[in-house]
């Protein structure tokens, strides 16, 4: 096509698009400041000013957010937005939205390197600008959508080194540093690259048949990423977030299987195990999970879980997608299989291990972070599908296609960006904790006035936020002792309740004088307030309705 001849004039046009659809109003959406958000935010702010996290780590490989340990790398790469812009929302969300622009960039090298088309290479690039599944991830301070970058990045240097003829020590070299920059991002990294690399150099080698320096440096490469899985996972309590969300640790455990043995009798025990057995109750559950992530529920229509991910009225990716996405599979199934050609089971190998470290989980699925290495996968596939449609029309019929294709995938865009950036500010803005900016204040506010502070915490993760927004000195914070949230966590003025309404475990006569100088925090839902109490002020939600009620006893 002539007009791919332009090639990087059409990408720098991609890339601005993925970048204004990344940053533009990044600050306000997605609306509110999510707990673990602020948790990176103030960790990084911990770091840039005593170089250890919260709870006084010396510059530690994981942070203990909420009782887990995230790999540490996002709040090492926020330190310099910190220092630019502050302790605030935009600094904290800003690496992972240039990071998933850039991604943009590294995910065209790579189908350029893959597929030698130019054709194929900026439309993938496109339509990976215009994701909502990657606009989604990108805006909300993802430590995913940096790892993912690194691993894409890894993958195109080590293929670049496959298919070179001879031996290529830096491109190795750095594949390999790349790939293990993504470890100290996010975990589904970690779990990814061990399980794709050997197809990526068994199908590279079909092709391109390496040298005995090439076969050296892919095993040493190999080995020395697994090292790096156990450095990483051993290291600095690296595998809290892993255990705490691993399917073996399923809520329950294996109650299913001790309930059929028991139903068994005295059935003999030798049969009652084969029929009931850890074995059968985990696969199942994992392919359970695991195919969660291929439903057209998934991919199309709900976009999944964790809940403050999810988009109104949109999947992760468009519909009009879809067919290109069937053909393209079926074709590079059937391409590499029936035809050997083996290069094209690559995309379908990544795919279908890109599901992987989502379904080795069982909270929040199916789920659109851990899943999030398919995206790269899932638009090669739909380029060459669209590609190969193309291929099949000649004339009028393929501008037809092109022009039809256009306006379904503008119609599906707009629907897609009116959605997110108008209604997602307003439409069930509760699980994004986007009252607690103006509570945090308004209670900082009492607490100048010398009031004393009962606030419940429920499901709220409230002190994090009074740190965040009050940029509270990470110094002073440490030699407190780091405080964890907990209930009746003295903290300051405040009293931190996991009750929804610690007004009610009161006597409201009796202890009116006792609490006559202090100021109640309460949810608005289930929350009787007592006839002698009178409501300060209502802290709404964007939406308008009430989330939090600031009450105080009247004698």
């Amino acid at each position: 096509m002539v007009l791919f001849k332009k090639a990087p004039f059409f990408l720098s046009i991609i890339f601005l698009i993925a970048l204004l659809l990344r940053v533009v109003s990044l600050d306000s959406i997605p609306i509110g400041l999510h707990g673990d958000e602020a948790s990176i935010g103030y960790n990084t702010f911990s770091l840039f000013k005593t170089a250890k996290d919260q709870d006084g780590h010396f510059l530690p490989l994981s942070v203990d957010q909420f009782g887990d340990f995230r790999a540490a790398g996002y709040q090492y790469i926020d330190i310099p937005f910190i220092v630019l812009f502050g302790l605030n929302t935009l600094a904290v969300r800003l690496p992972a939205a240039l990071f998933g622009a850039l991604t943009i960039i590294i995910f065209y090298l790579l189908l350029t390197e893959f597929f030698e088309n130019k054709t194929i290479a900026l439309t993938g690039s496109f339509l990976l600008a215009i994701l909502p599944w990657h606009i989604n991830i990108s805006r909300a301070s993802s430590e995913g959508v940096i790892s993912s970058f690194f691993v894409l990045l890894g993958v195109y240097l080590l293929y670049k080194a496959i298919k070179r003829k001879i031996f290529s020590l830096p491109l190795y070299v750095f594949s390999f540093l790349s790939f293990i920059t993504s470890y100290f991002f996010y975990h589904a990294a970690r779990f990814f690259v061990p399980a794709f690399l050997p197809f990526l150099f068994a199908l590279g080698f079909s092709r391109y048949p390496p040298t005995k320096e090439k076969t050296i440096g892919s095993i040493i490469i190999y080995f020395a990423l697994l090292l790096g899985v156990i450095f990483f996972l051993t290291a600095g309590g690296g595998t809290g977030r892993v255990s705490q969300v691993s399917l073996l640790n399923i809520s329950g455990g294996t109650k299913e299987v001790k309930q059929f043995t028991d139903e068994d009798g005295r059935q003999n025990p030798l049969i009652s195990r084969f029929f009931h057995n850890k074995l059968y109750y985990y696969g199942r559950l994992f392919l359970t999970f695991y195919s969660q992530h291929f439903s057209l529920d998934f991919l199309f229509v709900n976009n999944g879980d964790p809940i403050r991910y999810k988009l109104i009225n949109t999947g992760n990716l468009y519909l009009i997608e879809a067919p290109f996405l069937l053909l393209g599979f079926a074709i590079l199934l059937y391409e590499g299989i029936k035809q050997k050609k083996y290069l094209f089971l690559i995309p379908v190998t990544w795919l279908l291990i890109g599901a992987l470290p989502a379904a080795l989980t069982w909270e929040d699925l199916p789920n659109v972070m851990r899943a999030n290495l398919m995206i790269p996968a899932l638009m090669m596939i739909v380029a060459f599908g669209f590609y190969e449609t193309l291929q099949l029309t000649k004339g009028t019929l393929r501008q037809f296609v092109i022009v039809v294709c256009a306006l379904i995938l503008f119609q599906n865009t707009a629907l897609f960006l009116h959605n997110y950036f108008y209604h997602s500010k307003i439409h069930e803005p509760w699980y994004r904790s986007a009252a607690e900016e103006e509570l945090v204040y308004t209670v900082n506010n009492f607490v100048k006035e010398g009031k004393d502070i009962i606030m419940t915490t429920d499901r709220n993760n409230n002190l994090i936020f009074y740190l965040f927004y009050l940029k509270f000195d990470p110094k002073r914070f440490q030699n407190l002792g780091s405080p964890r949230e907990k209930d009746r966590l003295v903290f300051e003025h405040m009293t931190f309740r996991y009750s929804p309404c610690p007004v009610s475990e009161i006597d409201p006569i009796k202890d009116a004088y006792k609490y006559k100088n202090t100021i109640f925090v309460v949810k608005t839902d289930n929350c009787t307030i007592p006839k002698n109490a009178e409501i300060l002020k209502t802290i709404p939600t964007p939406d308008g309705l009430p989330a939090f009620y600031i009450v105080q006893l009247i004698q």
